[in-house]
């Protein structure tokens, strides 16, 4: 009797590791081929040599890359085999289908975030490198625009290191930073930026966050605690953002068309820290009400309870809410306390009786019934498509 054995699909990553980003997309890949797997995977830090180095690789089937460059393009197509980009780069012309972050859903969470502390004026840091790179900022004004304020963008030139970083900040850009109308929130492409743009402050004597309050993208826990002060950023579920991109591989390699040839995972949430710690707002009840609705609003208070912490009437509490957050204190409540069920369902295993009872809600009932009503969705299923890879959290995106 003679026995054959199928070949493992050989797969090359590449992606650079010097982050958490590249490392937790790595793991989301493993995770996928734990429960379909198993493949043979050879991991590539180097972005921008392994492509042209893969030629020496046999019987590649697949690859899953972080494509950063047209060169870098022109090289996967050589290589015959389908290919899915994990970049949220804009690379003209590569063709190949994409699995990334939803950029547009990034700043929506930006933007709640700078006007949650009372911030009006917006304004975007980065580098200029190329049109894909470019469209981060693009992106950012026509999502900021949506509002009534000023946008402002800064073009950071490039003074790159030994490791092709960003290294220092110019006299172009602390002349800038000063003539910002204050307060300020800055949203910066990346950690490196970001770090930038808190040095310029510091040294100039720009108060941090009371003058700019200062936000990345893709936080890392290890980068974003190491700045002075530590960065507040975007919490991009990158593990997912891997498993999809494994799982989409695997269909083209079976020769099955993709649902979609992009396919946008949406962030998870703002990791908030010293950077954006702030309440811009001038009016001290106004301050001391969404200050004290912001620290209690899970343990079951009610409009009275704030009218009685400040002793304001609940019309005038009512019109200046609307006037510096669009919203009224009830809407204020009900939001914070959805975005902690949010939270809870998606990190946790707690029941959703605990769920409720940790957002302040009598039960769960009155949660599903406020959760379905804010989001479209029942709590249930919120948690079955945060907790199941194959779900995702995905959109369709304009891209």
């Amino acid at each position: 009797m003679t026995f054959t054995t199928k070949r493992r699909r050989r797969i090359a990553v590449i992606v650079g590791t010097s982050s958490g980003w590249g490392r937790r997309l790595i793991r989301g890949i493993f995770k996928y081929t734990q429960r379909h797997g198993p493949w043979d995977i050879l991991i590539r830090t180097e972005e921008e040599k392994a492509a042209s180095e893969l030629r020496n690789e046999p019987h590649l089937d697949g690859i899953i890359a972080r494509v950063s460059s047209e060169s870098m393009a022109a090289e996967l197509k050589q290589h015959k085999v389908p290919v899915i980009n994990v970049s949220g780069l804009l690379i003209g012309g590569d063709g190949f289908p994409r699995v990334t972050t939803s950029w547009d859903a990034s700043i929506d969470l930006v933007l709640d975030h700078f006007r949650d502390r009372g911030i009006e004026n917006f304004a975007y840091v980065g580098p200029t490198r190329s049109a894909h790179v470019d469209r981060k900022g693009d992106v950012s004004e026509s999502v900021f625009s949506k509002g009534d304020s000023g946008f402002r963008i800064f073009a950071l030139k490039e003074t790159t290191g030994p490791n092709g970083v960003l290294t220092d900040y110019t006299e172009e850009l602390v002349s800038w930073l000063e003539w910002l109308p204050k307060p300020v929130g800055v949203y910066t492409w990346g950690v490196q930026v970001g770090r930038i743009v808190a040095s310029a402050c510091i040294d100039s004597g720009i108060p941090i966050p009371h003058d700019i309050a200062i936000l990345g993208s893709d936080y890392d826990d290890l980068f974003y605690e190491s700045c002075h002060p530590a960065l507040s950023g975007i919490v991009v579920p990158t593990g997912r953002v891997g498993y999809l991109a494994a799982k989409n591989l695997s269909l083209l390699m079976e020769g099955k068309a993709l649902e979609r040839e992009n396919t946008f995972v949406l962030p998870e949430e703002i990791k908030s820290r010293l950077s954006t710690d702030t309440l811009a707002i001038s009016d001290r009840k106004m301050k001391r009400a969404i200050s004290f609705l912001r620290a209690h609003a899970c343990e079951g208070i009610e409009v009275k309870d704030v009218l009685d912490e400040v002793g304001m009437s609940r019309r005038s509490l009512e019109r200046r809410f609307i006037e510096y957050l669009g919203r009224s204190p009830a809407q204020e409540i009900r939001r914070i306390r959805i975005n902690e069920a949010r939270s809870l369902l998606a990190r946790t295993n707690l029941s959703l009786d605990e769920v409720a009872e940790s957002c302040g809600y009598a039960s769960y009932t009155y949660l599903g019934t406020v959760f379905k009503k804010e989001t479209g969705v029942t709590p249930g299923r919120y948690r079955r498509v945060c907790h199941d890879p194959d779900s995702g959290r995905t959109l369709t995106e304009k891209s």
